[in-house]
């Protein structure tokens, strides 16, 4: 049996692994970008908040980014349990914790804000996953025009949550749930080496 003092141990071993996961997500993107971009400064989700640091694990100092961003480094991921278990799996969890954060993100600003989530299935890989709804928007690095809905490098793409229904979802971010009910987009996977490698940053970004 787990004391307080190994719990509390635990716990901040935890809150710390998933600082510098954001430490490090900010460093792939202010590398790949060549804007600036931090952790998110205050917690919380009230309006007056979100105008100042948004909703998103990470933001950029300027311009206004087209991803809400969420970064996850557990351990429980699997794309087995994904398949076996929509409504259960850790990362339907994450999914829609990305996808509430941007759909706030949207209704602030007034254009599409689209989901994107930075995390691990081993220790030594940073995978993306973001919104299918954002091929479109997507331009490559040697090409410079628009993909239509056709990605042109490595990726996965996961229609489940299209035909899964509400997905539910604790957004209180508190000790007392706050269920919400969501319809969560499908979602491309891939590694974030083939990204960065790939997509111009410009395209992502308004008012830079």
């Amino acid at each position: 049996m787990v004391n307080s003092s190994e719990q509390s141990r635990i716990g901040k071993s935890n809150v710390n692994r998933s600082k510098n996961h954001e430490r490090l997500v900010a460093k792939f993107l202010t590398e790949w970008s060549g804007v600036e971009f931090r952790r998110r400064r205050v917690t919380g989700r009230d309006t007056a908040t979100r105008m100042v640091e948004a909703t998103a694990d990470v933001i950029p100092i300027n311009g206004d980014f087209l991803f809400s961003i969420e970064a996850k480094c557990g351990k429980r991921f699997s794309f087995d349990s994904l398949l076996s278990g929509i409504h259960t799996c850790v990362f339907s969890d994450w999914w829609h914790q990305t996808s509430y954060d941007s759909q706030l993100g949207t209704a602030d600003r007034g254009y599409n804000i689209y989901p994107m989530l930075f995390f691990r299935p081993s220790p030594q890989s940073n995978w993306v996953a973001f919104s299918i709804n954002a091929i479109p928007i997507l331009r490559s690095k040697n090409l410079n025009k628009a993909t239509s809905n056709v990605l042109w490098f490595p990726h996965l793409i996961f229609y489940g949550y299209s035909c899964a229904g509400l997905i539910d979802g604790d957004v209180s971010h508190t000790r007392k749930p706050k269920i919400v009910k969501l319809l969560l987009d499908d979602v491309v996977f891939c590694r974030w080496k083939d990204f960065a490698d790939n997509v111009d940053p410009i395209s992502v970004f308004i008012n830079l």
